[in-house]
């Protein structure tokens, strides 16, 4: 693995990392309150319904598996500890929490405002999000392999959206669900594309 690649890998997240935090603590201090109980999803009945939780776990491990499985680079270095890796930590938490927002709590409340059905909804947010995340698989050039990462992505955005619904609309469980996955799985995604890693699927 080469610095030069690492040092990149570094610089993009941390930029991203950066902005994300930037909107995450704007919206906090405006009203903290609102921003935990509602934003976050933080409040007493939030663990009322083990099914939303046992639903959550599932959803993370089985991306997880599927990640690791068809990209190696990702499974080789899934439990490797590095300066890296602690950007890879603080993306996971800051920009699976700013796009649950967005792509579920956000984009699905205001397609319910406009009377759009569940499924509607939960399309929409499926596609929006994977679309939202293409750009990184088609920094690969290669659309044969891009295609089938932009699909599973959707399909994460589909879960992640029911999900949503079956926790009643608190936001709290997709979010734990995105930071379980991408804890797991960054910085080694971003690096796997930077290097070309990824393509080394079997």
């Amino acid at each position: 693995m080469k610095t030069r690649d690492e040092k990149k890998t570094a610089i993009i997240l941390a930029g991203i990392s950066s902005f994300l935090t930037f909107w995450l603590m704007f919206m906090y201090l405006r009203d903290n309150q609102q921003f935990i109980e509602h934003r976050l999803g933080v409040n007493p009945e939030t663990f009322n319904n083990p099914i939303v939780w046992i639903l959550t776990f599932v959803i993370a491990i089985g991306y997880i598996m599927y990640t690791a499985r068809v990209i190696p680079f990702v499974r080789e270095n899934l439990f490797t500890i590095s300066w890296l890796k602690v950007i890879g930590i603080w993306i996971a938490i800051v920009s699976s929490t700013l796009e649950e927002i967005l792509f579920r709590q956000i984009l699905m409340d205001w397609l319910m405002s406009l009377d759009f059905s569940l499924t509607i909804q939960v399309l929409a947010s499926a596609i929006i999000f994977g679309l939202g995340h293409s750009a990184w698989v088609l920094l690969g050039g290669d659309l044969k392999i891009a295609l089938p990462a932009i699909l599973a992505t959707i399909a994460l955005g589909g879960l992640l959206a029911i999900l949503y619904i079956v926790a009643d609309r608190n936001i709290l469980a997709p979010i734990v669900a995105h930071v379980l996955i991408n804890l797991f799985i960054e910085p080694w995604l971003i690096l796997a594309v930077v290097t070309g890693n990824w393509k080394n699927t079997e």
